[in-house]
């Protein structure tokens, strides 16, 4: 230990430095400079106290107190931000003697380590000198990867920005390039700027929010396969074919209904029939499933798939959605909208099929409300009853309304509800000949309008009272009861509906339900194909029932879509919105046809849309007319007379 040289000891009294690692090799120390900003911009970033801050508008964020590296000359070009690192390093300075160092070594000095020349110096006998020359208390280094990069050097917008702004000092170019691209007025009545081509914009400040590689760990599907046909061409598909469902929906309009499946199920069950099932399991399961919900639409032919989920046995449920297109059809929209109905089964030819129209309540939120840990108590329904009073077949009773818990479903069909209020009141219309109607009605089926409206008052709310666990008032139970709606047709929004009505979550355990019984319509309404309502068909509609409002309506449309001056729009917009209001809330008396074929194809948005639109358009014409006195009262005395014209019709536009 004795016999040891002790370490040579350095004084520590030496200059503090900033350190920059540049990711090139540096040939041209000024261009290097130039790239970093220049040496003011580096002398500012050493000299100031910058800290990069936790969160940040941008990983790529620009902070004057950095560093930031331009690879070239561009001002829409991205900088790459430099990382500070404050720990303490020490600057050592090797001295090799030149007799020990390789022939080739100035050559290719990269090829030689400092550890192998250090080595090689002493092997050699000659003695190398360390010694620390500087203390590096802050490096900057560009380890991250750059942004995104725009070119604009075919960019003329870009150029001319950046020749007559960034790079100019005469007044004259400001001018010139705020009057040739800012000062236009009138460019949105050319239709050129709104087609899909290159704008000439500016880029953006940035594109990427991350600054560092990260692996995001893209894998192919599992459950996908590449195949090359003879061409040569790859294809990507999946290992196996997904289920195709074959739902034959019927529109509640047509004329004729399916009294079998249709064709590729025919085949498909066919095949079923004659070939062995015992090693194909899926398509056993899906035969049993078949003929077990046969025997269910004997019994009843008219039923709501998830009381058929419900009542089918556990092994076979997940085959009721496959199977359901063999026994059944469904409607899409009418009295009986996401109902499946027995093949052959017409439930517009007679009246007794009012038991089974089904009732759609949207209650947001149901599915975290319901208590499924409950003990389920499984009934007869009512429509099982009237067919097989000695039937085993027993729905879970959270499925069905009974008006003292709330449901785990928003969809019931008339005669299974078993709330008492709606019992005594069917029963009640049935004994007094008030509860059918002559005629079928696309809204209420055979069911009196009264009735119906009824039914779903007391419905909507109990169902608003249970989820807020709030008691039933019998005084209003009693007034809903007692009040007529046969005057009330088309209205929509009663004292009973709160303003603030939950919309309703889609509870199918599917996930998906091929009846779309997410639609956003309240209850009941029909859902009507949106390829068979068009402009011309409802103001064809209109025509038939009221000639002068079709053809108000038609000029309103009309003096809308072509050019007009603001506060002519905004006076178009108040009006369409105005007769659109005045037609739904019954303000203008109007014809049944009206009520019931028409109003309902309107499409909610349109009051929204039109307010919307006139209060934008208003508030666009104050801004630009503020300092025309003349104009905007003109304005004013033009809206006031709207406001009179529909006051004398009994519609108040201030409230």
């Amino acid at each position: 230990m004795s016999n040891r040289d002790h370490a040579k000891k350095h004084s520590m009294d030496i200059p503090h430095v900033t350190s920059v690692e540049l990711p090139f090799n540096v040939k041209n120390t000024d261009r290097a400079v130039h790239m970093l900003g220049g040496k003011q911009r580096i002398q500012k970033a050493i000299n100031s106290q910058y800290r990069p801050t936790a969160i940040q508008p941008s990983s790529h964020a620009v902070d004057d107190k950095n560093l930031e590296l331009r690879l070239r000359n561009d001002p829409f070009h991205h900088p790459v931000q430099a990382s500070v690192n404050r720990r303490e390093k020490v600057l050592l300075k090797v001295s090799i003697p030149k007799s020990s160092l390789p022939k080739d070594y100035h050559e290719n000095p990269q090829k030689y380590p400092v550890r192998d020349l250090l080595r090689q110096s002493n092997d050699d006998g000659h003695h190398a000198k360390v010694e620390p020359i500087a203390i590096i208390n802050k490096n900057y280094s560009f380890r991250a990867i750059a942004d995104f990069q725009m070119t604009t050097k075919n960019n003329k917008m870009a150029q001319d920005f950046n020749n007559q702004v960034l790079r100019s000092n005469q007044f004259d170019d400001y001018k010139k390039f705020y009057q040739d691209k800012l000062a236009k007025t009138d460019d949105y009545k050319n239709p050129e700027i709104f087609e899909n081509k290159d704008h000439q914009l500016i880029p953006p400040p940035h594109f990427s929010g991350i600054r560092f590689p990260f692996d995001f760990r893209y894998q192919k599907s599992p459950y996908t396969v590449t195949l090359r046909d003879e061409e040569g061409n790859a294809k990507v598909v999946m290992k196996s074919d997904s289920k195709k469902l074959f739902t034959n929906t019927v529109d509640f309009y047509s004329d004729s209904i399916p009294d079998a499946p249709l064709p590729e199920i025919i085949k498909k069950y066919e095949w079923m029939v004659s070939a062995d099932l015992s090693q194909e399991y899926s398509d056993k399961k899906l035969f049993d499933c078949v003929h077990f919900l046969r025997r269910l639409f004997e019994i009843k032919p008219i039923w709501l798939r998830k009381s058929l989920v419900d009542v089918t046995p556990e092994p076979l449920k997940a085959a009721v959605k496959e199977a359901l297109p063999y026994v059944s059809y469904c409607y899409k929209n009418g009295p009986w909208r996401f109902c499946n109905v027995r093949l052959g089964v017409n439930p517009k030819d007679s009246s007794s099929y009012w038991v089974y129209q089904s009732g759609y309540f949207r209650l947001q939120g149901l599915r975290t409300k319901f208590d499924q840990s409950e003990e389920t108590v499984r009934v007869v329904p009512n429509t099982i009853k009237m067919n097989d009073p000695n039937s085993e077949v027993m729905v879970s009773e959270h499925l069905l309304f009974t008006g003292k818990k709330l449901p785990g479903a928003i969809n019931y069909q008339i005669g299974d509800i078993m709330d008492d209020d709606i019992v005594s009141v069917i029963k009640r219309a049935e004994s007094h000949g008030e509860l059918l109607r002559d005629t079928l009605d696309s809204q209420e089926g055979w069911i009196k309008k009264q009735i119906i409206e009824t039914i779903r008052r007391i419905v909507r709310y109990k169902l608003r009272r249970l989820y807020k666990e709030l008691p039933i008032e019998r005084e209003k139970i009693h007034e809903i009861v007692e009040a007529d709606y046969t005057e009330k047709e088309g209205e929509e929004n009663d004292e009973d509906m709160d303003e603030d009505e939950e919309e309703v979550d889609e509870e199918d355990e599917d996930g998906a339900d091929h009846t779309n019984e997410a639609e956003d319509n309240d209850m009941d309404e029909d859902v009507v194909d949106p390829a068979s309502v068009t402009e011309e068909s409802i103001l064809s509609r209109i025509r038939q029932a009221d000639g002068p409002a079709a053809e108000k309506l038609a000029s309103f449309d009309s003096f809308i879509k072509h050019e007009a001056i603001p506060t002519e729009t905004a006076l178009a917009f108040f009006a369409a919105g105005a007769v659109y209001f005045a037609l739904i809330t019954g303000t203008i008396p109007t014809s049944e046809l009206v009520q019931n074929e028409i109003l309902p194809f309107l499409p909610w948005w349109a009051l929204v849309t039109f307010g919307s639109y006139a209060l934008a358009t208003l508030g666009w014409g104050v801004l630009t007319f503020k300092d025309k006195e003349k104009s905007y009262k003109e304005l004013l005395q033009q809206i006031d007379e709207a406001k009179t014209f529909y006051k004398e019709k009994g519609l108040d536009l201030d409230e």
